[in-house]
């Protein structure tokens, strides 16, 4: 009886020694690993707000050099993008009357002073941007044979919404970006009077006199409409918010390893930063950047400063 007395309780102990080790197991089973995240600062930054409006280059001086006869084009030499002072000659014009003395002067010779081509002078120093005519044209008086524009003249026109007539004034600095990269710096030098009755916006005129830049070039102009010198500042993918643009959080690491939902106030923005404002939250906290898409809150992470 002894036997199996014994026998009984070393199957007990191995049973209940069986059941210790899976539940062991199956505790550590339950332990979940941290989630994998990356981390920032939040930090003091100058962070400024931008308006951009679409511009487009203007030359605001145009001169149109006109016939002075009616007859052929016997002589003109330039071509688009030529030079030209004023007082230069332009081309020369002989006229119907001419080409009907020189027979006439065969047998008169003092009538040879009327024979010469008639003389078209420039009234406008600049380049040729159009050139209505070539050699032997038939020209009227009063024709358009030319236009002269002078670079020094050139302007960015730049329509502006009325309701912001408050942050874009005569001497406002801007940047100018071109559609290679190039970003100019200038200041608004002018303004039309008038407001167009339909989209409710006012021409602004920046002058680029040393710019070389071809007329009706369209570029970006952008001014500062805001800005905060110590804004405490997170970016941009740190910042989460609800599908009604209602709510915005961040998640803040604590104890170096659990991230809390902190609500925030969202305020300047610029292209990577945004200016946040908040009770529990200060310069040098950490919040998580990448990989807190939909975290829940007092997640269990570990992280990697960025």
């Amino acid at each position: 009886m002894n036997k199996h007395y014994f026998k009984h309780i070393a199957i007990l102990l191995l049973v209940i020694n069986f059941s210790a080790c899976k539940k062991k197991v199956d505790t550590v089973s339950e332990k979940k690993a941290p989630i994998k995240v990356s981390v920032v600062a939040v930090q003091h930054n100058d962070i400024k707000e931008y308006l951009t409006f679409n511009g487009v280059t203007q030359y605001q001086r145009k001169e149109n050099i006109r016939s002075n006869v009616t007859g052929y084009i016997s002589w003109m030499k330039y071509k688009i993008g030529d030079n030209i002072r004023n007082g230069q000659t332009f081309a020369s014009v002989r006229t119907k009357e001419q080409d009907a003395l020189k027979e006439a002067v065969k047998i008169d010779s003092s009538l040879s002073k009327f024979v010469s081509p008639i003389t078209i002078r420039s009234n406008a120093t600049g380049v040729f941007t159009v050139l209505n005519i070539t050699a032997n044209d038939y020209v009227a008086e009063g024709d358009v044979l030319a236009t002269v524009v002078q670079p020094k003249s050139l302007v960015i026109q730049v329509n502006v919404p009325y309701e912001y007539e408050d942050a874009v004034k005569i001497g406002s600095s801007c940047e100018i970006m071109l559609q290679n990269g190039e970003v100019l710096t200038a200041k608004v030098t002018g303004t039309l009077p008038t407001i167009d009755s339909v989209a409710q916006s006012q021409v602004f005129l920046i002058a680029l006199p040393d710019a070389n830049l071809p007329e009706n070039l369209n570029v970006q102009v952008r001014t500062i409409y805001k800005e905060d010198v110590t804004a405490m500042t997170i970016p941009k993918t740190a910042l989460q918010t609800n599908e009604l643009l209602s709510d915005f959080w961040v998640l803040k690491i604590v104890n170096d390893s659990m991230a809390l939902k902190q609500k925030v106030k969202p305020l300047l923005r610029n292209d990577s930063l945004v200016q946040v404002k908040s009770e529990r939250l200060k310069v040098n906290d950490l919040v998580i950047t990448e990989g807190g898409y939909q975290m829940q809150d007092s997640t269990i992470v570990s992280f990697k400063k960025q």
